[in-house]
Parts: structure tokens; sequence; C-alpha cells
């Protein structure tokens, strides 16, 4: 199949056609061991959404496994060039069996690439292959980029930081790593904004 051409839709069940899958929660909740939902293990296409920071390269390396390519942003915009001149992508990246890669910034303002990642994204759908797509840092539509694939094909995973006690778990253990008071973790309950980099520089320079 080209990588230009659709894949079938995915099969159906008597509940009619599948509709798009979104799931939520903290990095924590999807490496704590916890069974995923369903849909992320069912799904051919997960996308990756959040807030820099939040930890949603980490999660899809993981999810994905050991035996999976992964495309840094700087390295998708490599690949990116080198499809751009030969008019195709390097059949590797159509055809293994798991690739994880970083959404380039600033899709929205280059046309070219953007229709490029979707027709990688429409060439892998199907035949068992999983891809994850991990949001750009800033000024790309996910939109468009997800709407290559039929929603039955796609699930979107949307990481988000801790609130409440779950700030401050985190903060502890952030202090048990460090060898500090845990007391010490109340300090950061209130950063803003609170991210895991901000916790970590703050009880950093408290040991």
């Amino acid at each position: 199949m080209s990588v230009t051409d659709l894949p079938p839709d995915p099969p159906t069940d008597l509940e009619g056609p599948p509709l798009p899958a979104l799931v939520s929660g903290t990095r924590r909740e999807f490496l704590g061991g916890k069974p995923l939902p369903r849909v992320i293990r069912d799904r051919a296409m997960v996308f990756l959404l959040g807030p820099p920071g939040v930890g949603k390269t980490e999660v899809a390396r993981t999810l994905a496994g050991e035996a999976t390519r992964y495309l840094s942003e700087t390295e998708m915009l490599a690949a990116l060039k080198s499809q751009a001149r030969t008019r195709e992508w390097e059949p590797a990246l159509v055809e293994v069996g798991a690739l994880v890669f970083e959404c380039p910034c600033f899709l929205n303002r280059r046309p070219a690439a953007m229709a490029a990642i979707q027709s990688l994204l429409r060439g892998r759908a199907g035949g068992g292959r999983q891809t994850w797509v991990v949001e750009a840092e800033s000024g790309t539509a996910m939109e468009q980029v997800m709407g290559a694939v039929h929603p039955g094909y796609r699930a979107t995973l949307v990481l988000r930081f801790p609130v409440g006690r779950g700030r401050l778990r985190y903060a502890k253990r952030v202090c048990d790593s460090l060898g500090i008071d845990a007391a010490e973790a109340l300090s950061t309950v209130d950063l803003e904004p609170w991210t895991y980099a901000a916790v970590q520089a703050s009880l950093s320079t408290r040991g």
C-alpha cells in the first residue's frame, strides 16, 4: 500500500463504528504498573498531548517498549528533509512495528511537512503496527495531524500535572531521592507554575 493511500476503516462491532478515544491522567498513573486502559492497548496510534515537561516522551517510550524506533524532533526534521528530496518515506519508518516520534514545532506554518507526516501516519495505520506521536512543544495543530487517520485507529492520551495531594506525594518522593527531610515537600505545593522540574529545582537547593 502506498503511504499516500488511506487504509481500510478499522473493524466495527455491533455497536457501530469506533469513536475517538480520550484518556487523561498523570505520568505516574501510566508508569506505575497499573493495567493500561483498553483503548491505549488496542488502538494502533496514540497521540500524547500535554504541557511541556509533563512526561509525554517518557510515557510514550516506556509504553511502546524497548523494541521501538524513536525519533526526536531533530531526527524527525532530518527524516522530513529526506522525504522532501525523494518524495518517499524511508521504508523502515513505514514498516517498523513500533514507532515513537516527536512532532516538530510549527507544522501549521509548514504545509508540506504537515502533509508528509499525515502520509506517514496513513501508511502506518493498520497492519498491526503501533505509532506513538508526541505533541510538539508549540505551534502545531495536532487536530490536523490526528485527522490524517480514521478515528477508530487512534487514541488521545492527555497528560497533566498532579494536583492537591498528588503534588505533595511527588515532592516527598523527590525529597526521598535527595535524602532530605520530607517536611520540605510542603514548600513546593503552591509553586507557580508547578512542574516536575520546578519541584526538583526548588528541593535541590535544600539538601
